[in-house]
């Protein structure tokens, strides 16, 4: 049968980008031309990752060569999103202690609440606190023991009701549930916004929701890391397709400034690289390599505080611009 203008437009794309491969159409998929940052059409390969985690596919990652965005491309369609999450090894909506790496993961979350109810006590001026990609909660309780009036939005209802049932509060699945009225101090996405993609939707929210005085909170990974570069294709962070956004410190910083929002400071979430050193490893060789790991986790952490700042998660803390 004649392919119709959409699959032709997606062959067109591939050839562009990808010369040496040939792909069929996939429904499901979308293609994005234009960089979600500056818009420009100037994309090219950047690397080709695997879903370790669902299905086993290949995806593309690449690179706007005008502001050096990456983005999984093609992608999922949003609407298709949904079927890449469907895991207990998704361990974000997870609650298992089974295998090591669980068990460490809920380690390291009893003391990383600890750590991010410190850090946004600085900002308490008023006590709202909105944390969109809530999971099951667990950063809300910690919130609300510590003083805060607390909300939370996640998307997956079974996910959601477990964030509900945990913390007794109001909990969303969607943005537009929040009225218009209801402003925050602190709005936080702890590795939300790499999977986000109505950018423009969610920056459009942070701006008439967060309070004058009011912080956004973003923590993300950074492809410019040292663990980044060194496991590559491997490293366990580009966790396509559910990562459709990769942000360096320069891409999140050029988003957030074209809707009006400036960079506060910056800090290294240094627990990160030796959780994702450790899948990376896996993944790499089949092995989890709990020595190698650490080391890699450890150097990582020393080259970003000696020389550039880039940790293998960043959490960045903006506001206003004006």
């Amino acid at each position: 049968p004649k392919p119709s203008d959409k699959q032709v437009e997606y062959l067109a794309f591939q050839l562009q980008i990808f010369p040496s491969y040939c792909y069929l159409w996939e429904d499901n998929m979308e293609i994005i031309s234009n960089c979600p940052i500056c818009q420009s059409q100037h994309i090219e390969s950047f690397l080709e990752a695997k879903d370790y985690t669902v299905s086993g596919e290949y995806f593309k990652i690449v690179q706007c060569r005008n502001c050096d965005f990456l983005f999984t491309n093609p992608r999922p369609s949003a609407q298709e999103a949904g079927t890449y999450y469907q895991s207990e090894n998704y361990i974000s909506h997870s609650n298992t202690n089974e295998g090591i790496i669980n068990k460490l993961y809920h380690w390291v979350r009893t003391i990383t609440l600890r750590q991010k109810t410190n850090w946004i006590s600085t900002y308490k001026q008023s006590n709202q606190l909105l944390d969109i990609g809530c999971g099951n909660g667990h950063f809300l309780n910690a919130c609300k023991q510590a003083g805060w009036k607390v909300m939370g939005m996640e998307l997956d209802p079974k996910t959601s009701e477990q964030a509900r049932q945990n913390t007794s509060e109001k909990i969303v699945n969607h943005l537009h549930e929040i009225t218009a009225d209801e402003t925050f101090q602190v709005i936080s996405l702890w590795h939300v916004l790499e999977h986000v993609y109505e950018l423009d939707e969610y920056f459009q929210f942070f701006k008439s929701h967060l309070k004058t005085s009011g912080k956004l909170l973003l923590a993300l990974p950074n492809p410019k890391s040292h663990d980044a570069e060194k496991f590559k294709a491997y490293w366990a962070a580009y966790d396509v397709p559910r990562h459709i956004h990769h942000f360096t410190p320069k891409s999140i910083e050029l988003l957030a400034n074209k809707y009006g929002f400036k960079l506060v400071k910056s800090k290294g979430l240094l627990f990160d690289s030796f959780y994702i050193s450790l899948l990376s490893n896996e993944y790499q060789s089949g092995k989890k390599k709990l020595i190698s790991s650490f080391i890699t986790g450890a150097f990582s952490n020393l080259k970003a505080f000696i020389f550039n700042g880039n940790y293998s998660s960043n959490l960045y803390i903006f506001e206003h611009a004006s």
